[in-house]
């Protein structure tokens, strides 16, 4: 199949091997570089640590404000830890959201190393404390590995007790835990990560490590500053805040906003460490964020303001060259423009208001393009956008089914907070409203209705003790009103909690009471449709000719095509049922059918009539669709349909897409598909 080396339009934070060109926004990157280098400077001087700053970067969809961040993974490398976050539906930004994000970073590989980045916040503490180079980090926590554990705990102790007495504000205790875990071995790794992130490991965890509880939600604070501390002893903490537009709530509603300006403003004054980078796209800074913020929120928020440029053309030029590299090897050797025209390159050149994405999508388009017959190729490109949102729709699914495995991975469920996220998004599809609260520390949500309402819990303790607990709220709960469990089917609660079980039966055995288990497909589908409209609402979205898809476009899109209202907990938030349910089949949403029909697959079952061996089997795939497309060969789908419809006027394009579905076909794209057939 041809692969399309121009399809990356959505930079990865995590991409270990980002294309750049430094000369953009140079003066953004430059910024951030600064002030991790003023915080080093500081950490190395004795008895010294700088206060954190906050630096604002502003900038249009698509002008590459993700791709900075990866940029600076690069030029910074081991001199600084580097924390991704964004907004999630329903998640209120608190200091555990920030907690787990900056542990759950810490576990990102430093780019073009291989180590971690927690090797590189404790090696550089470690290596000042102990009167090394705190510039080497990486070289110093190679050289303790190789210690005897007898002068490893010698290390961490005499780190700990010189930390207690120059930053009382502290945690001692914090503090051991995470300098041992560059040294613990991969069980005991889990379970520190557990309880350093503010999650709750399980009893067997808590005995690892020698803790008899989780965090407790005022520990936080203190656990963040201890943090702080570590990091400005040589390896800065670059926090960075990304698609903030994301806090804008619909009816005008500011309390998100509120809350993460309230965060942000006690991180900067309380917390050592930290270079805190807010990005967002600058209308909606402007028009919904900048409004609410009160003068002391604005004077830390907006204490250093960027806006981000587009690239000049000859910064885009250079762009096009850098991104020829990843040419199949014949190809990049031919000499540039190619595989463009000299035509095509200064039309990008000399386009007004081109971004990088924009730029990245024509050359994308462009390169499918080249194989087509010339009067296809003169077609102008189509601008539906429900193909590219299937595209889109198929990449998140894809993410967040690694999402759901690495948690798998490390013995931990998907946050509940995540999964309600990802509910509240599904029901803003199926436009039903609900609110957001919470029950013996398990997140909620509930809905109004004639009978009472309905309450669903996220239940995805990792202790019996906090389980149980909840599950005796639940079962009071249950004398009043529907109530419904939800819990990951693949984070099964032990045989062994039988007190658990127990209240379970108990609470399933209520009236209008039921137990969810979601599976991952059912899980991942939430995941996913919560990162879809987060996109939409972040323009991160666009069609075949590069313009932002619309947020109302994506969810006109999403109610016609994912079926939200038929997936398990959504059906059951609805009171379709009294019952005790479990978790149906959902349907399973479009896809573009990305690889052919599976040769050994079993043929489908003649009818009755056509029962005779002699009798020709007519399977699905036989129709106007399959006729047109070998007679095209290459073409985009808007062909496909016009050339369909000449045949058959009663098609639509829905009719002739779920034909398509059922073909072996190759997808070039979002636009371009070929029959699998003549590529063999």
């Amino acid at each position: 199949m041809m692969e399309n080396p121009f399809q990356a339009i959505h930079a990865d934070a995590w991409d270990p091997a980002p294309i750049d060109v430094s000369s953009i926004n140079e003066r953004a990157s430059s910024l951030v570089r600064a002030h991790i280098e003023q915080l080093r400077d500081a950490g190395a001087r004795e008895g010294t640590a700088a206060r954190s700053t906050s630096i604002l970067l502003l900038g249009p969809a698509g002008i590459g404000k993700t791709h900075l961040f990866t940029r600076l993974r690069k030029q910074v490398g081991p001199r600084a830890v580097f924390v991704h976050t964004r907004p999630e539906v329903g998640v209120d930004p608190s200091p555990r959201h920030v907690l787990s994000a900056t542990l759950r970073s810490l576990r990102q590989p430093v780019i073009q190393q291989q180590h971690r980045q927690i090797d590189v916040i404790v090696g550089a503490m470690l290596a000042t404390l102990q009167g090394g180079r705190p510039r080497f980090p990486l070289s110093f926590i190679d050289d303790c590995s190789r210690q005897p554990p007898d002068t490893q705990r010698e290390i961490l102790s005499h780190a700990v007790a010189q930390t207690e007495d120059r930053f009382p504000d502290t945690s001692a205790r914090y503090l051991e835990h995470l300098l041992a875990l560059p040294f613990a071995d991969r069980m005991r790794q889990r379970a520190l990560f557990a309880w350093l992130s503010g999650d709750e490991p399980s009893q067997s965890q808590l005995d690892m490590i020698g803790e008899r509880a989780a965090l407790r939600e005022d520990d936080l604070i203190l656990a963040l500053r201890t943090l702080g501390v570590v990091a400005a002893f040589g390896a800065p903490i670059v926090l960075v805040f990304d698609q903030l537009e994301n806090l804008a709530e619909e009816e005008g509603k500011t309390g998100r906003i509120i809350r993460h300006a309230r965060l942000v403003s006690e991180l900067r004054d309380t917390v050592r460490g930290l270079v805190i980078v807010q990005m967002a796209l600058d209308a909606v800074w402007m028009q919904r964020i900048h409004p609410v913020l009160h003068a002391s929120m604005r004077d830390r928020l907006e204490e250093k303001i960027e806006h981000l440029a587009l690239p000049t053309p000859e910064q885009r030029r250079e762009l096009i060259e850098r991104w020829r590299s990843a040419l199949p090897e014949e190809e990049k050797s031919k000499p540039f423009p190619y595989p463009f025209s000299t035509r095509q390159v200064d039309a990008w050149l000399a386009a007004p208001g081109m971004t990088p994405r924009m730029l990245m999508q024509s050359c994308g388009e462009a390169y499918l393009r080249r194989t087509l017959p010339e009067a296809e190729e003169a077609e102008p490109v189509d601008t539906s956008p429900d193909e590219r949102l299937a595209v889109a729709w198929q990449e998140h699914l894809g993410r967040a089914r690694k999402r759901i495995d690495e948690a798998a991975a490390q013995a931990q469920g998907v946050a509940a907070e995540s999964i309600r996220a990802g509910l509240l998004a599904a029901l803003t599809v199926a436009q039903v409203k609900a609110e957001t609260g919470e029950t013996e520390g398990a997140p909620a949500l509930r809905i109004r209705m004639a009978d009472g309402g309905c309450e669903m819990l996220f239940v995805q303790q990792a202790h019996h003790t906090s389980l149980a607990r909840v599950l005796r709220a639940a079962i009071a709960l249950a004398d009043e009103r529907k109530v419904l469990l939800l819990r990951e089917q693949a984070f099964a609660i032990p045989p062994t909690w039988k007190e658990v079980h127990k209240l379970l039966a108990a609470f399933t055995g209520k009236a209008y009471a039921s137990f969810l288990p979601i599976e991952r497909e059912a899980l991942a589908r939430l995941l996913a449709v919560e990162r879809l409209l987060g996109a939409a609402r972040s323009q991160d979205l666009s069609d075949d000719a590069g313009k932002i898809i619309p947020y109302d476009t994506v969810m006109d899109w999403a109610r016609r095509t994912l079926g939200c209202n038929a997936w398990g907990p959504v059906e059951a938030l609805f009171g379709t049922t009294t019952a005790p349910v479990s978790v149906p089949s959902a349907p399973r949403p479009p896809e573009p059918p990305p690889t052919p029909a599976d040769p050994n697959a079993a043929p489908p079952r003649p009818r009755e009539e056509e029962a005779s061996p002699r009798a020709t089997t007519k399977t699905p795939a036989d129709g106007p669709v399959l006729r047109e497309l070998r007679k095209l060969r290459v073409a985009s789908i808007d062909r496909l349909v016009r050339e369909v419809r000449a045949c058959d006027p009663m098609a639509t394009r829905a009719s002739i897409m779920e034909e398509l579905a059922k073909l072996p076909i190759k997808r070039f794209g979002g636009a371009i598909i070929a029959l699998e057939e003549p590529w063999r």
